[in-house]
């Protein structure tokens, strides 16, 4: 159980590989060192025997250099030394050894990276074989000095090599592997871990908070992921919020709805009979009443339906937009906005034969809100002007509304056409633009913000022009 624990992590998975490297890397290096190691082994018996050659010569007594040469072989298992004399060999101590196979190994001419191919057959032979060393002499007048050993003496001294440097080898790779599976533990499993621990915690309860977030402070890879994670439990937090709000929206929309539609009903009746009036005046007042009624009734539709994620279908027809942009100034800004700010200049540079191919009522709307919201940024501003032109682009009249107001500041930027976010103005519910731009794309159109700054804001609206308004102005700028 604890095995399978440990081997799903990935610390246990990491201690394992870097023991598998390790011990691969090693596998890799024994290949060579064990060469090396097979031509010194060579090399030392070829020394010590040269300079057993040496003694024995300088040694009169016989018995004496009988006792060192027994101990000599005994230690190193050499079976023979001789010299070689103008292409004879001369016995110095032991016997030829029966008939077999004799490997040469010629040390005269020194390799600074020996065959790895000898190594091998040394190390996997059976062992039978004899070794004839030729080494350079110790004595004046010789040619060479022949040492004979066996194979498996060779194979004995490799194995026991191969155990020691792979008992050395799991050694070292554990406790590499140990530490750095207690480095990357600190510096990268157990910050992931914390990350998920996080992130589960978050899926259980999105809206509940830490008490204390600690800083972040890391500046590498894991520290950036850190960052992102906060970044977004807090824009998950803040949608949350938001789809709270919009469902809060619509349940009082709901109720405001059913209540004003019984207000506006009454309301209705008594603009229908000044409508009827025989006075000129009065009947054009009762006319105007009469559809800004009808306008509210279906502002408080619209808004419900927006609340509820409902799309409103526009009923586009060819519509004189200079006319409708009057209307709009006269029964909406003129009425009370215009009349409030007492000395905002209106610029229609509109032309009166252009036609659009739109729906009356969402371009009202359209044109109200930012009308509207110029307005209210203008009463800080010390000149005053709003102003509306047309340019035709692709089949399209695209209106640029500009106004002499302080900007936008360059936080509102990013979430200014997102509902609920948007608000610049000190109770507004930052609606107006989300629903203005998505009843402009609704009929073929788009709403921008073209540009913003202490010199003032322009926005462009842009709306299908009529089939025979784009024939007529097919050219124009």
């Amino acid at each position: 159980m604890l095995q399978n624990i440990f081997m799903r992590r990935l610390s246990g998975k990491l201690l394992i590989l870097t023991v598998l490297f390790v011990m691969a890397a090693e596998v890799l290096i024994f290949i060579p060192s064990a060469a090396m190691f097979r031509q010194t082994w060579l090399t030392e018996r070829a020394e010590s025997a040269g300079l057993l050659t040496l003694a024995i010569e300088g040694v009169p007594n016989y018995e004496g250099g009988e006792m060192l040469s027994n101990r000599f072989m005994l230690d190193t298992n050499v079976t023979m030394v001789a010299q070689k004399r103008n292409g004879m060999s001369q016995l110095v101590l032991g016997t030829p050894p029966p008939a077999g196979r004799i490997i040469l190994a010629d040390l005269r001419h020194e390799r600074r990276l020996p065959l790895f191919r000898d190594s091998f057959r040394d190390f996997f032979g059976n062992g039978k074989a004899y070794i004839r060393i030729l080494s350079e002499p110790t004595v004046d007048g010789v040619d060479a000095l022949e040492v004979l050993v066996p194979q498996r003496a060779l194979k004995d001294a490799m194995l026991d090599y191969c155990k020691r440097v792979l008992l050395w080898s799991l050694a070292i790779s554990l406790l590499t592997g140990l530490m750095i599976y207690a480095a990357l533990s600190r510096i990268i499993v157990g910050p992931i871990r914390k990350l998920a621990s996080g992130l589960a915690g978050f899926r259980k309860d999105p809206r509940k908070r830490a008490s204390i977030e600690e800083p972040i402070t890391r500046k590498d890879e894991i520290g950036q992921l850190e960052r992102e994670f906060r970044d977004m439990k807090s824009g998950v937090r803040t949608a949350l919020k938001q789809q709270e709000h919009m469902a809060t929206l619509g349940m009082a929309m709901a109720k405001i709805n059913h209540d004003l539609r019984n207000v506006l009903t009454s309301t209705g009746l008594i603009s229908d009979r000044l409508a009827n009036n025989p006075d000129d005046h009065i009947k054009a007042m009762g006319v105007r009443l009469v559809r800004a009624v009808d306008r509210g009734v279906k502002l408080c539709e619209a808004t419900l339906a927006f609340s509820q994620s409902a799309e409103e279908k526009p009923n586009p027809r060819p519509l004189a937009i200079a006319a409708l942009i009057s209307e709009v100034l006269i029964d909406e800004v003129g009425a009370d906005s215009m009349a409030e700010a007492g000395k905002v200049q209106f610029v229609n540079s509109v032309p009166n034969g252009l036609i659009i191919n739109a729906d009356p009522d969402h371009t009202y709307r359209i044109l109200h809100n930012l009308f509207r919201n110029t307005v209210q940024a203008l009463q800080s501003s010390p000149e005053k002007i709003l102003t509306i032109e047309a340019n035709i682009n692709n089949g399209k009249a695209v209106f640029l509304i500009s106004d002499t107001g302080p900007g936008i500041p360059d936080h509102v930027h990013k979430t200014l056409f997102k509902a609920f976010t948007s608000g610049i103005n000190k109770g507004g519910t930052g609606l107006g633009l989300t629903i203005s731009r998505e009843l402009a794309r609704a009929q073929g159109g788009n709403l921008s913000l073209l540009s913003t700054g202490t010199e003032g804001t322009i926005f462009a609206l842009s709306l299908p022009l009529a089939q025979d308004d784009t024939q007529d102005t097919e050219g124009q700028h």
